[in-house]
């Protein structure tokens, strides 16, 4: 008899149980979608319509995909392997002292882009007319100029200097 009693209060609350089961899978759902370490934006915007990409565990992802295979790139340490898997097998670049080489290269001959200061340069170059983009508060402009009808990209998040180029490579805003 107890055991009716008991199985009646919890079918007369079924409506509240199903309420909060809805609750939570919403608030699970929220908490997935924010968790990315880094996004990005269209513009200079923070709306999560205008979300570009998006990189969560080092894997540089579609905006809206939970799925690692997703991945376009892998950032390990300061090496950006090609696909999800971040094998040596997949190393696409290294970056050492703000220089990005192709591979594992290490000749000065073999450097693709520099990063010094807030401008990303082509090559091993520091020239004002070698600045491909200029990142400034977060946003990624084109050229030197930081006028705000130039802002290409929103960067949002920590993000460090070889997770910016596996961005920009992923963006294809750099070239292979």
């Amino acid at each position: 008899m107890c055991f009716l009693i008991n199985f009646g209060r919890v079918f007369a609350n079924f409506a509240t149980v199903k309420k909060y089961c809805v609750l939570l899978l919403l608030l699970v759902f929220v908490a997935a979608a924010s968790s990315a370490q880094i996004r990005v934006y269209a513009g200079n915007g923070h709306y999560f319509t205008e979300l570009i990409m998006k990189v969560e565990n080092n894997r540089v992802l579609p905006p809206y995909s939970f799925n690692i295979n997703d991945a376009m790139y892998t950032v390990a340490g300061s090496k950006i392997m090609d696909g999800p898997m971040g094998s040596e097998f997949d190393l696409a670049f290294t970056l050492r002292e703000g220089k990005l080489y192709r591979g594992d290269a290490f000749y000065s001959s073999q450097i693709v882009y520099s990063f010094d200061g807030d401008r990303i340069y082509k090559g091993d170059s520091n020239f004002l007319i070698d600045v491909l983009y200029t990142l400034k508060e977060g946003i990624i402009y084109n050229g030197s100029s930081t006028f705000s009808t130039d802002a290409l990209y929103l960067v949002e998040g920590p993000y460090s200097t070889t997770h910016l180029f596996a961005v920009l490579l992923a963006l294809e805003l750099l070239s292979r």
